[in-house]
């Protein structure tokens, strides 16, 4: 039931990034983790998936959104980018998968 309810939860936060809406992040936060350029790297949607579901599990004791937050700002500078990359990743992968479904 737990997995379910992860699951429930981070595709709807996955849908929400789909729309251009990312309630765990702060801008700051996505800005910080694309500003070096260097740092942005060619990742694989399993590495992407598995660092999303590792960070997401210990967010999703938390039942709000601003707690979770909370959570993500006391992760490690380094986690946190890798996390916030990660997570739009998977939202990029899940926006090209609905646009083959299109075609």
């Amino acid at each position: 039931m737990r997995k379910l309810q992860e699951t429930q939860g981070l595709d709807q936060l996955i849908e929400a990034g789909s729309a251009g809406f990312y309630p765990l992040f702060y801008q700051d936060w996505i800005h910080e983790s694309f500003a070096d350029a260097s740092e942005v790297r060619r990742m694989s949607f399993s590495r992407a998936a598995e660092t999303v579901h590792r960070v997401y599990k210990h967010l999703e004791r938390h039942s709000s959104i601003e707690r979770k937050k909370t959570a993500i700002q006391a992760l490690q500078v380094d986690e946190r980018k890798d996390f916030v990359l990660s997570f739009i990743k998977m939202v990029e992968y899940r926006t090209l998968d609905k646009l083959r479904e299109l075609h």
